[in-house]
């Protein structure tokens, strides 16, 4: 078997038990008729403990140069969580769960970690594929929640959850190779200059764009009440993404990877406009393609960036990092979502926080200035073994020519 589609497995897996519980969580809370306060703490406190231990076991993976036993084992504790939330209603359990829940999947940044250590230079041709199987993971995951909870409940869902997350492991430890052999002492190289801007630049565009995903499958009531045409509609954004994942894995190739993030944040804002003016599903839907071509792109070009920028040693804190500020976002959009909704209403809470994505702009614009110290950072020479390349490049010449 091909490791890049031992690869796409893995994370199709990890995007698909992670998108049950993205639309689980707020239709418990509906179900169990929480406050969005109490819905935003059960998704913020999981988003917390993400942040806390992201940069942890990116600094111990580089440290020891592993990553296959954080992925395994957070990936277990992970199923673990899934499968306890399916025996409480308590809010305070569920509470102590999600937390639980959250420091196991900061382990998952690991897993591009693992896949740009292997492949190295080659990492950027296959990425479109890597990504658009996450993706599809997300769209499956979403989908499947709303069938299973309609059809059997939504504490059913968690074991849907448990039981993805458990094939994710097994597959991530016999199918996944191990970190590449290095003749470097393991110590801490250096991350690129600027990178701030960059977390920056995640951090204020997910917080806004996570003020509407936190209410997000409660604001579909308002045009579906079915719970699985919920799953299904919030599911189509993610069931595209895989074509243009790929596409813009090709136009990676040809263009600055920071110019496909600024692409993703004007698209983000156009489609936020799209979504507050909705009268119908079909609107919606419409909304769902255009987040898709936009989140595919802004994806695609960060991911690439920090590949292309950071050495081998690094790329466990540069990529826990970049978890830590998509979930710091996480955790505060639901605090930014509530209140405004509450005070002007969801469609123009929408409006708000889509304007409030144009502040992320001028993150990117200096670390576009910082660049060129970037560059110097990724052409330091290392003195890694090369891999076995005649089994890399059946591999990556395999995938398609060229990831909520």
């Amino acid at each position: 078997m091909r490791y890049e589609f031992r690869f796409a497995i893995a994370t199709l897996l990890s995007g698909l038990s992670f998108a049950v519980l993205a639309l689980i969580i707020p239709l418990l809370s509906y179900e169990m008729k929480l406050s969005l306060t109490e819905n935003s703490f059960l998704l913020g406190i999981f988003s917390l403990a993400i942040i806390l231990f992201s940069p942890l076991w990116g600094t111990l993976s580089d440290r020891w140069r592993q990553r296959k036993p954080f992925l395994v084992i957070g990936t277990l504790v992970f199923a673990l969580a899934s499968l306890l939330q399916f025996f409480t209603s308590n809010f305070i359990e569920l509470l102590v769960l999600r937390f639980i829940q959250g420091a196991a999947f900061a382990t998952n940044s690991m897993l591009t970690a693992l896949f740009s250590d292997y492949f190295g230079a080659r990492a950027s041709r296959s990425f479109g594929f890597f990504s658009a199987a996450n993706a599809l993971g997300f769209g499956i995951g979403s989908l499947g929640a709303g069938i299973v909870a309609e059809g059997l409940g939504v504490h059913a869902a968690f074991i849907l959850s448990a039981g993805m997350a458990l094939l994710g492991a097994l597959v991530i430890q016999v199918g996944l190779p191990e970190s590449p052999p290095s003749e470097r002492p393991a110590v801490k190289d250096p991350l690129p200059s600027g990178l701030s801007y960059l977390y920056a630049t995640v951090f204020v565009r997910q917080s806004a764009a996570m003020a509407l995903w936190s209410i997000f499958p409660i604001y579909l009531t308002n045009f579906v009440s079915n719970k699985a045409l919920i799953g299904a509609v919030n599911s189509s954004n993610m069931l595209v993404q895989p074509i243009f994942m790929v596409l813009m894995g090709r136009l990676a190739e040809r263009f600055n990877k920071l110019w496909l993030v600024l692409w993703g944040i004007i698209g983000s804002i156009v489609t936020f406009a799209v979504y507050a003016i909705a009268s119908n599903v079909w609107l919606i839907v419409l909304g769902q393609i255009m987040i898709a071509i936009s989140w595919s792109a802004m994806s695609i070009g960060l991911n690439l960036y920090l590949i292309e920028r950071v050495s081998e040693g690094a790329r466990g804190r540069a990529f826990g990092y970049l978890q830590a500020s998509f979930t710091t976002a996480a955790a505060m959009g639901p605090f930014l979502g509530g209140p405004l909704s509450d005070a002007f209403g969801v469609h123009k809470m929408i409006l708000i926080v889509g304007g409030l994505m144009a502040l992320s702009l001028p993150f990117l614009w200096r670390l576009r200035v910082l660049e060129p110290k970037s560059r110097a950072f990724a052409k330091a020479p290392t003195t890694q073994k090369p891999l076995d390349n005649s089994a890399i490049a059946g591999d990556v010449h395999s995938a398609p020519d060229e990831i909520l």
